[in-house]
């Protein structure tokens, strides 16, 4: 009912628009036009429908998207259609195919411009150059530097990174619209250096500002549209300054939001309409702004965001294009990897102890690090929420569900004390993470009066391993590049270690998942009883 009552409304291409004040009174028709801008965001892979976060099922999936696009083209031709990142990361299509079908996906769709999200950058700047580069639209991402060089400033024409633009001029239905796009500046606290080689992420405020005033004093945009791959919260954070960007008089007419994996259908924030299409294609957006042909000038705006649920049949021409791929992920997902006997248990035995799940993650990142000729003293990781591991055959599907993230492993050189004052750092806040291989003299400081909990800190902590080691000796332990890179700001102290040189932080060839799949592959059958051995 929402969908048809907003389309009844909108002011489309031709139409016209009652205005009081005419003659003696009279009411006039304002000759007026409207053109449409479409949106998806944080599709992650998906391309078929999935689950929300809710457990909900047959939800989403670009499939649904492309026919609800469809729809609104007819609708009206006078149409844009943006995607504002994270496209490729978080599915086995995506991972398999390393993007290549989501951009081809986007190129059949004929996008008029793509934002980078935080998320391209999971596999490394090679994945992205080569997304980049089969592109055939701009991308809009004006906060990114390579090599100390400006998006929009590279020399040489034929470089991928040519293609990245802070800004684009789009003329539609005969008005000329200024398209801005911006990525999140949490980037640099959830990626490892190694990750990110050359590219960099600037404060998006003062980009914000030129490319407005480019657009509004010399391209003389009739209104702007910022694509910004970061959300509008209740308060900023790190990762979204929204509020900063489009407080007081910015110059923005609309913002296309996305990074936290929300559905803000319509809000209005001092002047600009921000509207935010949620995650995973289960919900598809649409902004129409309406103009005086006259005056050129901008008087309506309206935006809404539509469930792709059952009643939204897959596009035809996105199935049979991504068909090859999907079902090469199918049968790689149904491999069998190897046999658990036993429960493999996530549940803890309390704050800062290990639980048997998280000794399984552990024990194959060891057995990762010995490939690499190293010996471990220990494993710093969390299990990401995942459930209990029943006995039976386990499949790729299930290592997915165990490690749903592509995380590299990183080695670090601690001290006792680096070591201690990491995990009493991860005590402080929400997280499972325990430490792997170091016996845990754990303290309770009673809450005070006015304060809810009893805080839990390590008081000292003795190595399985090396347990005579001397003062100062420096153990070897493990961690993801996520955490290791600060956890989104969880893990600052780790995240300082990590970057100084005593540390010698080591990235290692697998993720983690790589090693959990790698641990099974060699091992065949993983005993429960033979985890809490591993323990020790």
């Amino acid at each position: 009912m929402r969908r048809r009552t907003f389309l009844g409304n909108s002011v489309l291409t031709g139409a016209g628009m009652l205005v009081p004040g005419g003659l003696y009174g009279q009411t006039t028709v304002r000759d007026t036009a409207t053109i449409s801008i479409l949106h998806t965001t944080d599709l992650h892979g998906h391309v078929l429908p999935t689950s929300n976060y809710q457990g909900e099922g047959d939800l989403g999936g670009l499939a649904r998207c492309a026919a609800q696009i469809r729809k609104w083209r007819k609708e009206n031709p006078a149409n844009l259609l943006v995607d504002v990142g994270d496209v490729y990361q978080g599915t086995p299509v995506g991972w398999q195919t390393r993007g290549r079908l989501m951009i081809d996906l986007f190129n059949k769709l004929q996008y008029d411009a793509w934002v980078l999200g935080n998320h391209e950058f999971d596999w490394g700047p090679e994945v992205v150059l080569d997304a980049l580069s089969r592109l055939k639209m701009p991308v809009l991402t004006g906060n990114m530097n390579l090599e100390g060089k400006r998006a929009g400033s590279w020399e040489d024409a034929e470089h991928p990174f040519a293609r990245i633009l802070p800004h684009l001029v789009k003329e539609v239905g005969g008005f000329k619209v200024g398209l801005i796009g911006m990525v999140t500046p949490g980037l640099p606290y959830w990626l490892r250096p190694e990750l990110l080689k050359g590219f960099e992420v600037l404060d998006p405020a003062e980009i914000l500002k030129e490319s407005v005033r480019f657009l509004r004093e010399e391209a003389k945009v009739d209104a702007v549209v910022v694509c910004g791959h970061m959300g509008l919260q209740e308060e900023d954070d790190f990762a979204n300054p929204t509020r900063r960007l489009i407080a007081g008089d910015c110059g923005v007419d609309v913002f296309l939001g996305g990074h936290t994996h929300r559905n803000q259908e319509s809000r209005e924030e001092g002047g600009v309409l921000y509207t935010q299409a949620d995650y995973f294609g289960i919900h598809c957006g649409r902004v129409d702004l309406t103009f005086d042909r006259e005056t050129r000038a901008l008087v309506g705006k309206r935006a809404l965001t539509a469930l792709m649920d059952a009643r939204i049949e897959a596009d035809p021409v996105v199935l049979e294009a991504s068909a090859k791929d999907l079902e090469e992920a199918k049968t790689y997902m149904e491999v069998e990897v190897g046999e658990v006997l036993g429960t493999i248990s996530h549940n803890s035995g309390g704050q800062g102890k290990s639980s048997l799940l998280q000794h399984l993650i552990s024990a194959a990142l060891e057995h990762a690090a010995k490939k690499d000729k190293l010996v471990p003293d220990g494993v710093f990781h969390g299990t990401f929420g995942s459930g209990t591991i029943e006995p039976g055959k386990k499949t790729m599907a299930d290592m997915w569900k165990v490690l749903p993230y592509e995380n590299r492993v990183v080695a670090l050189y601690l001290t006792r004390e680096e070591i201690v004052a990491v995990v009493n750092e991860s005590l402080q806040v929400s997280s499972d993470r325990a430490l792997y291989g170091f016996e845990l003299e754990l303290e309770r400081a009673e809450a005070s009066k006015g304060e809810q909990k009893t805080e839990v800190f390590v008081r000292s902590l003795r190595s399985v391993r090396t347990p005579d080691a001397p003062v100062g000796h420096r153990y070897c332990v493990l961690c993801n590049a996520y955490d290791a890179q600060s956890g989104g700001k969880r893990l600052m102290r780790l995240r300082a270690l990590a970057q100084s040189p005593e540390c010698k932080a080591t990235l290692l060839t697998m993720s983690s998942r790589e090693a959990l799949i790698d641990y099974f592959g060699d091992l065949g059958t993983v005993r429960a009883s033979g985890l809490k051995a591993v323990a020790g």
